[in-house]
């Protein structure tokens, strides 16, 4: 029988999922000639970029030093792949800004190049996933315990800043179901200080339909 092991990619995976698929939405539904609207969907793509930007470097820090450290080598491709990522999101920030300074009469043009160029990068984002969930997953099983792969987790986490946090929390949460989000934050309590805690409740409260937020209190309050 074979034991289910601790998945470092999980949950960040689903919440990753969400903002990228979410804002790809929103991108192609915005109502061009209202400037507001506008600016809420761009700034959403401006979100998920730095969101993105943020998990690269963290992955490179901490994940792919931990795969080099006991295969060397083993990480080339992810990092050449996560180039790769940089560059899109350069030019999808280009996009978003050019989108953002145009005339009302020309942004369909810049806006159908900015989403399809998003739609690329969110497609290119979900294989990547994917092969990080299989076979980077393998190489952490093969050579460190579920306690040192959390160890692992622990310091990219301690490295991400408030504002950072606070973003991808807002998610996360949402895209976890109710037992990994309770475990999720049962765990943070236990670790976090108090005020920390206190802000991720809040995002919490704010973001999940009335329904989970609910079934989350009662579950965290027993």
């Amino acid at each position: 029988m074979n034991t289910q092991r601790y998945d470092i990619y999980a949950l960040i995976h689903k919440g990753l999922r969400s903002c990228l698929t979410d804002t790809l939405i929103a991108m192609g539904r915005v109502d061009l000639h209202s400037t507001a609207e506008l600016d809420a969907a761009l700034e959403q793509v401006k979100n998920l970029l730095a969101i993105c930007q943020g998990h690269l470097e963290h992955e490179d820090t901490f994940i792919h030093q931990a795969m080099e450290a006991c295969e060397p080598g083993v990480a080339a491709d992810m990092y050449h792949h996560h180039k790769q990522h940089e560059a899109m999101i350069s030019e999808l920030q280009s996009l978003v800004e050019k989108l953002a300074q145009c005339p009302v009469q020309e942004r369909a043009q810049v806006a159908a190049t900015l989403y399809r160029r998003l739609a690329v990068f969110v497609a290119d984002n979900l294989a990547h996933m994917h092969e990080e969930e299989t076979a980077n997953n393998a190489i952490l099983w093969r050579n460190y315990s579920d306690a040192e792969i959390q160890e692992i987790e622990h310091r990219l986490v301690q490295s991400i800043t408030p504002e950072e946090n606070a973003l991808v929390m807002r998610w996360m949460l949402p895209a976890l179901n109710h037992q990994e989000r309770e475990g999720f934050l049962n765990n943070m309590r236990k670790a976090a200080p108090p005020p920390v805690f206190e802000g991720v409740m809040h995002i919490a409260r704010l973001n999940l339909p009335a329904v989970e937020w609910n079934k989350l209190e009662m579950a965290l309050a027993g």
